[in-house]
């Protein structure tokens, strides 16, 4: 073993999967360690202030942080060991550090700005950048980072900087660095800002992921976009959160020969904009889609979303839709009756489908039988896994309908339900032979303490639920966002998860046993946006 240790690929391979505080360890074990483990340890940067303090000890002086002293020469050296190490930065202004939200101060910015050897890149092995500002300085110190190994640059900017945010899309214009990634978020509105959008895109031939203000999309923008080869594009992916439906506009539009070599596409925008672009003509023929909206209020746009795609897009292999509504307000008693995406079922390629919302879906094993004529060849199903908190255990699936799904489907390995009862009887009438797959992942979403259950759960339902799976399977349950952030201000809410949090561990360390003994525990997730 010690030996192994030795061998570079085998420690960073080990060292790779560790966690920060056991990298940490390991970095202090001698110096042959210490140079891959560094590299590990600093090579995601989630603040910029451990870098800082590379330079120099940091003060709190109300409202920016300081530094102690000027940087001397020898910290600057030490600054440059450790940035050899750092692939990933986040920047971000408005963040927390040690209990202060004080952004870096002017003084911080210039030390960057007048560095010794300001013919050296800063950080000059980056690969990705999330920078996050509400300052000129800070956002113009942007450039600097902006070496030739970053592909992937996102920029937040909370704040009305339009000669800066130009002057930013000016260098991306004529850099040479070739992004596969690229966000944008800016509160500038102006004609002169959107206009150099189209010579930033023109300049990026590898870019597969694009996140634009709503306001940006403009005729010579979509030009642009539609000369690349494969796209996801997400329209106001950020600034939705802050504005209501109706101050949403967007222009995005299909032509005739436009797009002919899209084949993956992404929208982030209001429920009603959605629709309209999905119902324009001359859309590509598109593998994979995915939608996602936060004001989705009513249930017959759904209707009118799904009927738009099963005549639009009949093609599709993998199709995600996330529609929730910000704040949470849907009645728990509502849920989302499973004829609002019957259209889809007109879509026979479908091998991926994920919906999500605030509410949970209702169906029947008719519904069941329905999607696996229409879909033989579907191997991943969510439907509705993770509605809000206040869903409860008034509607949702019996347990018997997971071997509804694996009965009738062929392909299916990954299934996501929201359960209600942990009730196995057969329909009476309904045939139920053995199982044609057996799953390798089952979610049991934000699925509440079933009613019928107890603490001392009957062994007899996790063997149920054994029998439909692989052995080594993955067993998940989830938060939704709305979920996390109920949670964080209701006590009495934070109770109850706790308490259906151990039911289901108890009910997969259960089905685990039977499954020849496998140790995996319930592994928790949390669906979040991009």
């Amino acid at each position: 073993m010690e030996l192994a240790l030795n061998i570079p690929e085998v420690l960073d391979n080990i060292l790779s999967q560790a966690k920060p505080s056991a990298q940490a360890a390991a970095a202090q074990t001698c110096q042959y360690w210490s140079d891959h483990s560094l590299c590990w340890l600093w090579r995601d940067m989630t603040s910029f202030y451990p870098l800082l303090e590379l330079l120099s000890d940091l003060e709190y002086g109300g409202d920016e942080w300081e530094f102690v002293s000027e940087p001397s020469e020898f910290n600057w050296e030490r600054f440059s060991r450790y940035a050899d190490y750092v692939h990933s930065i986040i920047y971000d202004q408005t963040d927390f550090f040690r209990g202060h939200s004080g952004r870096p101060s002017d003084q911080l910015a210039n030390a960057f700005l007048d560095r010794p050897t300001s013919n050296i890149s800063v950080l000059p092995h980056l690969t990705r950048i999330h920078w996050t500002v509400i300052g000129r300085k800070a956002l113009m110190q942007l450039p600097m980072f902006l070496v030739p190994t970053v592909t992937i640059l996102r920029i937040e900017c909370w704040a009305q900087l339009e000669k800066a945010c130009i002057k930013v899309l000016k260098v991306l214009a004529y850099s040479k660095i070739l992004l596969t990634e690229l966000f944008i978020a800016m509160m500038t509105h102006t004609q002169a800002f959107v206009s150099e959008l189209p010579g930033v895109l023109a300049n990026q031939r590898r870019l597969i992921r694009v996140g634009l203000p709503y306001y940006t999309a403009s005729r010579q923008v979509v030009a642009a976009l539609a000369t690349l080869p494969s796209l996801e594009v997400y329209v106001s992916w950020s600034f939705i959160e802050y504005q209501t439906p109706q101050e949403i506009g967007m222009e995005f539009d299909w032509e005739q020969g436009v797009f002919t070599t899209l084949k993956t596409f992404a929208l982030l925008t209001s429920m009603g904009d959605m629709i309209k672009v999905m119902s324009r003509p001359h859309q590509p023929r598109l593998d994979s889609l995915k939608l996602i909206s936060r004001d989705f209020l009513k249930h017959a746009h759904l209707h009118s979303l799904c009927s738009s795609l099963s005549n639009l897009q009949p093609n599709l292999t993998t199709l995600f839709l996330a529609l929730y509504s910000e704040p949470v307000n849907a009645d728990p008693s509502l849920a989302i009756p499973f004829n609002l995406v019957r259209p889809l079922l007109l879509c026979a390629t479908l091998r991926d489908l994920y919906i999500h919302s605030h509410q949970a879906m209702e169906y029947n094993d008719e519904d069941i039988a329905s999607m696996a004529i229409a879909w033989p060849g579907l191997e991943a199903l969510m439907l509705c896994a993770n509605p809000a908190h206040d869903v409860g255990s008034a509607i949702g699936q019996p347990l018997r309908s997971v071997r509804s799904f694996t009965q009738r489907f062929c392909a299916l390995r990954d299934l996501g339900l929201y359960l209600n009862t942990l009730d196995t009887n057969v329909i009476p009438g309904v045939p139920m032979g053995p199982p044609q797959t057996r799953l390798s992942v089952l979610n049991f979403g934000t699925s509440p303490i079933p009613t019928d259950s107890t603490d001392s759960l009957n062994p007899s339902k996790a063997t149920y639920v054994a029998s439909l799976l692989e052995r080594h399977a993955e067993i998940k349950s989830e938060r939704s966002v709305s979920h996390t952030r109920f949670l964080e201000t209701d006590a009495s809410a934070e109770s109850e998860y706790s308490r259906r949090k151990k039911f289901w561990s108890s009910f997969v360390t259960e089905i685990h046993n039977i499954l020849s003994g496998t140790t995996h525990l319930i592994q928790e997730t949390t669906t979040t946006l991009p």
